[in-house]
C-alpha cells in the first residue's frame, strides 16, 4: 500500500469513474486501473462495484476512505513541516469549534491567524461536542474547544472556562437578568432543548435528577438556530450559555435569566488527540486559540464566562 495508491482509490471515490479519476491524477486510465488491482489485492477485497453506471464503494471500500484520508493528511503535514526552509509556518489546520462559540471566536481567531501566518489555510468545523470527540480521536480535526465532560483516553483536554447556563425565553416573557430563577420554576415551562446524547442536555437532565423534578419537554432540536428560532416565536424557552444569545439580546428578540443552582456551568476546554504526532503548526494554532478564549473572556465578549485556567 502506498501514497499513489491510496490518491487514485480517493479519486476514484470522489468521481465514480476511474477515466475522471485518471485525468484529475493526469496518469494513464491504465496506470490507475493497475493501483486499485494492486491495492485490492494486498488487502484481499474488493475496494468498488463496478457498474454500468461509474465504481461505488463497497463496505470494505468505505471502511478504508476514512483511513486513507487520515493518512493522506498526515503525510501532508509531515511534509509541510519538514520542508518549511525558512521557518514560516505553512500548511492546513481543521479546528472544532462549538456551535454555541463559533459566532464569538471563528471571525477573531481567523482575523489572528490570516494577519500572523499568512500562509496558514485554517478550516473550521462546527459540531456539539460528542461530535467533535469523535472528529478529533478520527482524525478528522486536529484540535477543537468542546464541552469538556466525557473523559477520552484518546484526548488530552485542558478546561479553560467556565460558562454559566442561563435561562432563555422570547421577549415578551417576564425574564430578567438580575432575576435568577430556581428549577423548580423552571419545571413548569415548556422547554425546547436538544436530544440525549447532547452533552449539554444530559447535564440539564442531570440538574434535574438532582431536586428530582421533571422537564416539561415543547420539543427537541440539535439544531442551535432552530432552538432559538423557536423561542423567538414565544413556543417556550431553552438553556443555554448567554454567549449563544448575544446577538439576540442586542436585537431584543430575548430575554434571559441565571439558574441558581450549582450544576448549571459548564466547563469548555481545548483538545487534542494523543494518539498521533501533533506537529507544530497544530500546537501554535493551539495556543492562538488559547490566547483569543483569553482575550474574549477579559473583554466581557464572551458573556457569562471565567477563566479557569492556570496554564
Amino acid at each position: 500500500m502506498d501514497v499513489k495508491q491510496l490518491r487514485a482509490f480517493l479519486t476514484i471515490s470522489e468521481t465514480n469513474n476511474i477515466t475522471k479519476a485518471a485525468a484529475m491524477l493526469n496518469i494513464v486510465q491504465p496506470a490507475v486501473s493497475r493501483q486499485i488491482h494492486l491495492l485490492e489485492e494486498e488487502l484481499g477485497v474488493e475496494l468498488f462495484e463496478r457498474g454500468r453506471h461509474g465504481m461505488t464503494l463497497t463496505q470494505e471500500g468505505k471502511v478504508l476512505e476514512g483511513y486513507a484520508r487520515r493518512a493522506l493528511r498526515e503525510i501532508e503535514a509531515a511534509k509541510m513541516e519538514l520542508t518549511s526552509k525558512d521557518g514560516g509556518l505553512k500548511g492546513t489546520v481543521n479546528i472544532g469549534i462549538l456551535a454555541s462559540l463559533s459566532e464569538l471566536l471563528s471571525v477573531a481567531l481567523m482575523r489572528v491567524i490570516k494577519k500572523k501566518y499568512p500562509d496558514v489555510n485554517l478550516k473550521i468545523s462546527v459540531g456539539y461536542s460528542g461530535h467533535l470527540k469523535e472528529w478529533l480521536e478520527a482524525g478528522e480535526i486536529d484540535l477543537a474547544l468542546l464541552y469538556d465532560s466525557i473523559p477520552s483516553k484518546f484526548i488530552d483536554s485542558h478546561q479553560i472556562v467556565s460558562e454559566q447556563l442561563w435561562l432563555i425565553g422570547p421577549y415578551s416573557s417576564d425574564l430578567h437578568q438580575s432575576l435568577p430563577l430556581d428549577l423548580n420554576e423552571i419545571s413548569e415551562l415548556p422547554l425546547i432543548l436538544p436530544y440525549v446524547p447532547h452533552q449539554l442536555r444530559s447535564l440539564i437532565d442531570h440538574g434535574f435528577q438532582v431536586e428530582k423534578l421533571d422537564l416539561k419537554i415543547a420539543a427537541e432540536i440539535n439544531d442551535l438556530n432552530v432552538q432559538k428560532q423557536l423561542v423567538k416565536e414565544g413556543l417556550g424557552f431553552t438553556i443555554l450559555p448567554l454567549v449563544s444569545v448575544k446577538n439576540d439580546l442586542q436585537l431584543k428578540t430575548v430575554k434571559v435569566s441565571p439558574i441558581n443552582h450549582s450544576e448549571f456551568y459548564r466547563k469548555i476546554a481545548i483538545a487534542l488527540p494523543n494518539t498521533r504526532h501533533i506537529s507544530k503548526l497544530v500546537h501554535v494554532i493551539a495556543s492562538e486559540t488559547y490566547n483569543c478564549c483569553k482575550v474574549a473572556v477579559d473583554t466581557k465578549a464572551w458573556l457569562g464566562s471565567t477563566w479557569i485556567s492556570d496554564r
